[in-house]
């Protein structure tokens, strides 16, 4: 029995993986050239040039010498990749010389789909878990960078696995799940950066959940040492790469996160928090990408630096202009500008906190909805305001079970306020959408159920009435529940 239960698990698992690989498929080679709707642009932000770099022997670079603008992760697998099954010839488009890391989004998204998949069986039951599984890859944010060489899809999978591995922790606190946490959190901050203060905000809650079921602390202190050492150790690497490509200066995953919470300033004007004016796209009017590089531009003109940008050529190659001065590696480059706008960071923490509370109240909306233009803007945000509705009633769900839904909630509160205190839009908060599907399909089944349970009500009630309707006697009976009559 046991035995046939495991073989139904792994063919089900199976049939998820498969099923959110085909949708991603769908959309990424059928849908994504096709549509009018978004830019179909293929490398927008530079990670699959990073990646071609890598497999051609050039380093880790955008083309000005070593970079530490980006996160490692995705350019390292898509230069796997890339070294693996790329063919690059004259002429040849960036969809299909880039197609073996469109292929491996949708493996991804497949993946992401499975743990989705165990993740709601865990915190609700057997049937949630499936329809988790059916939404998550239908969800536009989900989808939105399938088709793009971009981290989004990468980072989509390690947070709702950071979300699977703290939900484990937590629940079973122990050397093998402090290893898994320690490991997801290390992958999701080697794609992403914003991950690495993650450990600091959700273990002191861990242990305050386990004082409070009085479990042995020694075991979740082992747990929580071996979860600090896997994240440690698979972070150190990629630091010290860092510190000797700027000869000392750098020592973090990526840099340009001053940057980014000087940007987020910009962002928080009412003309495009409130949708008066189009964030992006090619409509009239000034859009904030242009804006923000001109504020910058005169920030560092004014501590005697240039504002470096890149240019792309035809042959997927990158200059950098203005050209910089010899010896001046793009790492070099960016400490320095890292060096000058993290003073001005500060200054704004210290002397203008007020201004610092209204930007991160208003990107904490933003990061739900902003997008190109105001009426993309209104669609995404409803969207999101759906998924965040049923993941409320989801949550209120497994709550009553007594579910610890905790860990995973913790994670999207986590990455809405990291990004609202430096920069955030909605492109942020796609990679959250699997996890969302977690909980919000929580609250629709619950609806579901909540509908079913009424239906059957109503409809006892109309055919008691119609037996008396026909003059029968019929004395009171109350009328249960399904789930009532199940207890």
């Amino acid at each position: 029995m046991i035995n046939s239960s495991r073989s139904s698990t792994r063919w089900t698992a199976a049939a998820v993986f498969v099923y959110g690989t085909l949708v991603a498929a769908a959309f990424a080679f059928l849908v994504y050239g096709r549509q009018g709707v978004i830019d179909p642009a293929v490398d927008l932000n530079g990670f699959g040039g990073i990646a071609r770099s890598l497999a051609n022997g050039d380093g880790f670079s955008s083309g000005n010498g070593p970079t530490t603008r980006r996160a490692p992760l995705y350019p390292v697998i898509g230069a796997a990749l890339l070294t693996a099954f790329g063919q690059e010839t004259a002429g040849m488009s960036d969809a299909a010389f880039y197609r073996p890391l469109i292929i491996a989004n949708c493996i991804i998204l497949g993946l992401s789909c499975v743990v989705v998949w165990l993740l709601a069986r865990r915190l609700f039951d057997a049937r949630t878990g499936v329809v988790a599984a059916i939404i998550c890859p239908l969800i536009p944010q989900s989808l939105r960078y399938v088709g793009m060489t971009e981290v989004e899809t990468l980072m989509g999978l390690c947070i709702v696995l950071l979300a699977f591995a703290s939900h484990a922790f937590v629940e079973r606190p122990g050397a093998a799940t402090g290893g898994g946490l320690g490991v997801a959190a290390g992958l999701a901050t080697l794609a992403k950066p914003i991950v690495l203060l993650y450990p600091v905000v959700f273990l002191p809650l861990a242990f305050w959940q386990w004082h409070r079921r009085q479990l042995s602390l020694r075991t979740a202190a082992t747990g929580t040492a071996v979860a600090l050492v896997c994240f440690g150790v698979l972070l150190a690497p990629w630091m010290i790469r860092n510190r000797v490509v700027t000869n000392g200066q750098f020592s973090g995953i990526s840099g340009n996160a001053p940057g980014e919470f000087l940007r987020g300033y910009i962002n928080a004007q009412p003309k495009y928090f409130l949708l008066q004016q189009d964030f992006g796209g090619y409509g009239p009017g000034e859009k904030w990408d242009p804006e923000a590089n001109a504020w910058e531009k005169s920030f560092l003109a004014s501590h005697g630096m240039p504002f470096y940008q890149y240019v792309r050529h035809a042959d997927r190659s990158l200059t950098m202009v203005p050209t910089p001065p010899p010896g001046q590696t793009s790492a070099l480059l960016e400490v320095e500008k890292d060096r000058i706008e993290s003073a001005e960071m500060k200054r704004r923490l210290l002397h203008e906190p007020g201004a610092f509370v209204r930007k991160f109240a208003i990107q904490s909306a933003t990061f739900w909805y902003i997008v190109e233009t105001r009426s993309r803007s209104l669609l995404v945000g409803g969207i999101a305001l759906g998924m965040l509705l049923l993941s409320s009633l989801g949550a209120w769900s497994a709550f009553r079970r007594g579910a610890a839904v905790w860990p995973v909630l913790l994670v999207v509160v986590y990455f809405n306020a990291m990004y609202a205190a430096f920069l955030a839009m909605a492109r942020y908060s796609m990679p959250l959408f699997p996890t969302l599907s977690v909980v919000a399909a929580g609250g629709l089944v619950w609806l579901l159920r909540l509908a079913w349970d009424w239906t059957r009500s109503t409809g006892a009630a109309v055919d008691v009435g119609g037996v008396a309707g026909r003059g029968a006697p019929v004395a009171a009976v109350p009328v249960r529940s399904s789930r009532e009559a199940a207890r």
